[in-house]
């Protein structure tokens, strides 16, 4: 009996102790443990992503840093994806500034990353994902701009056309005060304005009440003068819209592109003009009504006598659910850009600074992608959105007339507002004029402005 009893004690132990280090199932194994607490911020050095986080380490031999251009879920990737792997005894990494641009996020995009953190078992029981971590993102740390140059305060602002008047929650008539209100807070150089009409309501157009708000406003906002406030097309012309336009501080900048607002037609001076305009192309089979012009002046800085070119652009606006149908959209788009930048390269001097802004009607989280951005940076543009202070970005440019905005939870909310300049790098700050709740907004756009430095050489 007792010889019985200590076998059968020891056949416990034994069991016991095998129990502890073999597992009989594979759930019994377990999960390399949860990764928490996972924090992203600019980097030490212009174009790196410094990732910390919190994990146990237990079944650990690494840790996967995830990264992607739009947000994702445990069962998807986003678009761009890109995998880092570190050891498992690591609790952050500095990802390199060409690390940062093969994910799709150098400085010069202006594009943030969406990163988690991974716990994987590689070695014991075969590989084996651990819980990620949530969802956080950031841009690489910024590129300083030029010590020296001539600064520019640029703005992008779509108004919202006063032909939707009756349709939206506010009317032009009350909303022109605020529009006026917010260039005079802001107080740009330059603003690249989009759906101001050139259409007659009240026996004005909305692109003179634009400078007549500014007036009353304050007298001293007389410097403000549009490039162009007629129609770009002859009357009775099949087009779309005409509402791209360019407002300017004559006080600090000279026009210099003869944007007349008539043409002489046999001997009658009609009051519309196709000076300082350009279409922008549509689909094949698309009506004339499609179409859309661009703006665009020629300016000489007054304090440097140095000459820029700005063009102010509102894109196609047209999405789909249908994936096909979505990616022509953007396709489209991003030909419309490229007709920008061939426009302006048989404009411009050598060395000439261009500034191209507006309503792109897309944006780095669309998951067809951005192409019209990605266009110009390709062709070696700015986008001054990748800029040392950012502000307000955690709020939708496309605020539709919404009393209260939902905050992006990971702090870069959906921006088709854009504003991208060639000829130097950097931006100071990157900043749209916006408030979370405002029952009376302005337009259904937010105005975003950026701080830039052109050279003077």
């Amino acid at each position: 009996m007792r010889v019985g009893a200590r076998a059968a004690a020891a056949t416990g132990v034994l069991a016991a102790v095998l129990s502890a280090f073999v597992p009989t199932t594979a759930s019994a194994a377990g999960r390399p443990g949860s990764v928490t607490s996972v924090v992203a911020s600019p980097g030490a050095q212009a174009g790196e992503i410094k990732v910390s986080w919190h994990a146990s380490g237990s079944r650990t031999d690494k840790f996967r840093v995830e990264t992607a251009l739009t947000p994702f879920g445990s069962s998807d990737e986003g678009r761009g994806a890109q995998t880092f792997t570190v050891s498992g005894s690591r609790r952050s990494v500095t990802l390199s500034a060409e690390a940062v641009r093969k994910a799709g996020a150098a400085p010069a995009t202006g594009n943030h990353l969406y990163i988690r953190v991974v716990g994987v078992d590689v070695r014991r029981h075969g590989v084996r994902k651990g819980k990620a971590s949530d969802l956080v993102a950031t841009t690489a740390r910024a590129v300083p701009p030029p010590a020296t140059g001539s600064p520019l305060r640029i703005a992008s602002y779509n108004i919202r056309s006063a032909k939707y008047d009756g349709e939206d929650r506010r009317n032009w008539s009350v909303r022109a005060a605020g529009v006026a209100s917010d260039i005079l807070k802001v107080d740009p150089g330059i603003v690249a304005i989009q759906e101001a009409s050139p259409a007659r309501f009240g026996g004005q157009r909305q692109t003179e009440s634009v400078q007549s708000a500014l007036i009353k406003a304050d007298p001293t906002m007389a410097r403000y003068t549009l490039t162009r406030s007629t129609i770009y097309n002859p009357p009775g012309t099949p087009h779309g819209s005409q509402a791209a336009r360019i407002l300017y501080d004559s006080s600090r900048y000279q026009l210099l592109t003869p944007c007349t607002d008539t043409t002489v037609v046999n001997g009658a001076t009609l009051d519309f003009s196709t000076s300082c305009s350009f279409d922008l192309p549509i689909l094949p089979g698309d009506a004339p009504t499609w179409k859309r012009s661009a703006a665009y002046g020629e300016f000489l800085d007054l304090a440097t006598g140095k000459p820029f070119l700005v063009v102010s652009a509102h894109l196609d606006y047209r999405h789909s659910d249908k994936a096909s149908e979505e990616a022509k959209f953007n396709e489209l788009r991003r030909v419309q850009a490229a007709t920008i930048w061939a426009n302006m390269n048989l404009i411009r001097k050598p060395n000439e600074p261009v500034v191209v802004a507006g309503d792109f009607n897309s944006s780095q989280t669309d998951k067809a992608g951005n192409a019209p951005h990605d266009y110009l940076v390709s062709q070696g543009f700015y986008d001054a959105a990748g800029a040392e202070k950012q502000v307000n970005l955690e709020y939708p440019s496309l605020n539709h007339f919404d009393t209260t905005l939902k905050a992006d939870p990971q702090g870069y909310a959906r921006r088709v507002d854009q504003i991208l300049v060639y000829g130097t790098i950097g931006s100071k700050t990157f900043s749209q004029v916006v408030e979370q709740r405002n029952p009376a907004r302005n337009s259904d756009h937010n105005m975003v402005y950026a701080d830039v430095v052109l050279p003077t050489f």
